[in-house]
Parts: structure tokens; sequence; C-alpha cells
């Protein structure tokens, strides 16, 4: 029976023989790989590529309905941890997909597209973070886009500049001067002028440009630094509760060991969490020095494309009557500054990939392998060892 025919009202039985019943759905592996993603159902249609940044991260059996609270972690309510152990299964009990049903025939998609699909689908708890950290990574390239741009505006400008005061700069000045070679030297002037304001706004820019960048990294390293701190507190009262329970179970074994199970595949996750956080990191990371470098080969492509195209332009300029040898001589200047100007553009003022290393400080973070994740549950598991055979030696009267 179709969804729509679950749907529909209640009508009164007639007369008519029954229907056979309707062939079962095949599983979604089963699904052809041509299917859209429009037409996959609801319930099986793959998470955002791309996570969305949200101020809390929202959680629940049903999907993304409300935050977990620092209080969930460690209740005795039945529910909230039935609701904790919904997410932990999300990690260790779902299998991946070989063949995602989100793909096709056509072009796969690329892996960090399939990568954050999987890491959002495991973890719903950090979608806020995620989406903090990939919205950082879309401010760097858009900003990138910018300030390339910017470059080959003002470098295109200049070349602009140079142009008309080698062709107007002569008769305009001699009129302000009182003679051709007063014109002449002050047209020379204004283009190194105009070279020094060239210099003076890349730089502001650059300036501003940096400025913002070291500002966002900064921030987003702050709100890493908490999530993983907060992570990490966590971990450490989970570890530590399996043991303190003893006081509360003194006289009940099988509960103290259903708290303690779950208390360690709580570890276990919550070491998953900064694990998975600090994989999704690295693939933004590696997002924004692939579209750096990409970036970098558009400017030295479009940077000489510029001064080449203003070259054959200005090659064509018609020389004044009045003074022709003195419009050459502007000339070789202006194609001198011109060639100074687009060398400037493209080697100097470049996007700082340092800052950001720098300014996330990752080396100030609580990280993954500081956890100690495997000797922490070994351990529990020695301690747990060793105080049996104590406890039988105990019993024995030894």
């Amino acid at each position: 029976m179709s969804q729509e025919d679950s749907q529909s009202p209640v009508i009164a039985p007639t007369m008519t023989p029954p229907t056979p019943p309707a062939e079962p759905e095949a599983p979604p592996a089963a699904q052809p790989h041509d299917l859209a993603p429009q037409e996959a159902p609801e319930a099986q249609r793959a998470p955002p590529p791309n996570p969305t940044p949200t101020d809390t991260p929202a959680v629940s059996d049903e999907g993304v309905l409300r935050p977990i609270q620092e209080s969930d972690y460690f209740t005795l309510d039945d529910a909230s941890i039935a609701k904790i152990s919904g997410n932990i299964d999300l990690y260790f009990n779902q299998p991946l997909e070989i063949f995602p049903f989100w793909e096709n025939e056509k072009k796969p998609d690329r892996f960090h597209v399939l990568f954050a699909r999987q890491i959002e689908e495991r973890f719903p708890a950090d979608r806020d973070i995620r989406g903090r950290v990939h919205a950082y990574g879309r401010r760097i390239f858009r900003a990138l886009c910018v300030h390339v741009g910017i470059k080959r505006l003002t470098q295109a400008l200049a070349l602009i500049a140079f142009a008309v005061l080698a062709e107007m700069g002569p008769t305009l000045f001699a009129d302000w001067a009182g003679g051709q070679p007063a014109g002449l030297g002050l047209s020379v002037l204004a283009m190194l002028i105009t070279g020094g304001i060239f210099f003076g706004v890349s730089t502001i820019l650059f300036i501003q440009y940096r400025f913002r960048l070291e500002n966002d990294s900064y921030e987003l390293s702050r709100e890493i630094v908490q999530r993983t701190r907060e992570l990490q507190n966590l971990f450490t009262n989970a570890r530590a509760l399996s043991d303190q329970a003893e006081t509360t179970y003194q006289m009940d074994g099988k509960a103290w060991g259903q708290r303690a199970l779950y208390l360690t595949r709580l570890v276990m996750w919550i070491g998953a969490r900064m694990e998975y956080l600090e994989k999704f990191i690295q693939m933004e990371l590696w997002r924004v020095r692939r579209e750096r470098y990409w970036m970098r080969w558009f400017g030295r492509i479009t940077a000489p494309t510029v001064l080449l195209i203003w070259l054959v332009f200005f090659a064509f300029f018609p020389a004044p009557q009045a003074n022709e040898i003195g419009f050459r001589i502007l000339q070789i200047i202006a194609v001198l500054l011109a060639g100074g100007v687009s060398w400037l553009s493209y080697f100097r003022w470049q996007t700082p990939a340092q800052a950001i290393q720098d300014k996330l400080g990752a080396e100030g973070w609580v990280r993954y392998a500081s956890l100690d994740v495997d000797n922490t549950v070994g351990d529990q598991v020695r301690r747990d060892k060793e105080r049996l055979v104590e406890y039988r030696a105990l019993t024995r009267g030894r």
C-alpha cells in the first residue's frame, strides 16, 4: 500500500472484490542508482552536503528537535538516557552506504561532500559548530575572490591612468607650466604619483583584508576551544562516574553494570565526536588551501592578461602632432611603470595562508589524541578485573 493510500480517509466498504496486496517496497540500498534526489522518499533523503550554522545543536529520537543539555548526559531519567543512546547508535551502529542513495549515474559528488554528509548523519549534536566552521571557510573564499578582483581592478585603473597621462599629459600640463619640457616633466611626476596611489590603496585594502581574516580566525578558534573543552569535561565526568556509582548501587550489581555500560559507550562516543570534529575542520581547511591554490593560478593568468591587453591598445595610440617625441618618451615610461604595477599586483599583497594557521592556534585546542580513549577504556577494564580478583580473594578468606 502506498503512502497516499495510507493517508486517505476511511470510506465505507463495498462489494468489490479485494485487491491483491501490493508488492513490498525495496530497501534504500536496492533502489536504482539513477533515482533523482527529489524523487527519494522523505525519510531517505540525504542530509545537506554543507551544514548550516545554528545557535545550538538540536537532536532527539525523531531527529533535529531540541538541544542536548549537559544534565541529560548523566541523568538517571530513562527517556534522556534513551535519547543519548540513540545518538550514540548513530555512530556505532550505522553502516555506511557503499553506494549512497543520493548518487546517480552522472558525475559523482566530490569526496568532501560525501564525507560531510556522513559526518552530518552520524553526529547531529555538533551541527552548530560544524556550521560555523563551514561558514568560516566560505567567508575566507568569498573574501579571497573579492581581494583578487580588487587587485585586478586597481591594476587596470592604474594602467588606464598611465595611458591617459602619456596621451594627454604633455599638452594639458604644458598649458599650466608654460612649455612643453615642463609639461613633460609634470606628466612623468603624475605617473609616479599614480603609481604611489596604487601602492597605497592596495596596501590599505590588504591590511583590511588581513585584519578581517585574522579576526574571523580568532573568533572561530575561540568557539572551537570552548566546544572542545566542553567535550573534554563531559569525557572526564563520564569516565569518573562509572566508579563513583558504586555508592549508589551497593546492593544492585546488575543496575550498576547497566549504568557502567551506558557510561562506557558515552565515553567512547564523546571521544568520537571530538575526533570527527577535528576531521571536519581538517576537511574545511583543506578546501581553503585548494581554493587559494586555484585562485593563485587565476592571478597568474589574469595579471599578465590585463597587462597584455593594455599593451595592445596602448601601442596603437596615435602620437600627438605637436610633441611626438615627448609622447614616445612618456610611452616608454608608462610601459615600465605598467610592468612594475602588474608585477606588484601579483607578487605583493598575496593572501596570507600562514595567518590562518597562526590565528587559529590549533596547538591550544583540546585534541582528540589528548583524551587517550583506548587507554581510558582499557584502564577501566583493568581496574574492574583487579577488583574482581581481589573480591574473590577476600570472599575465600585469604
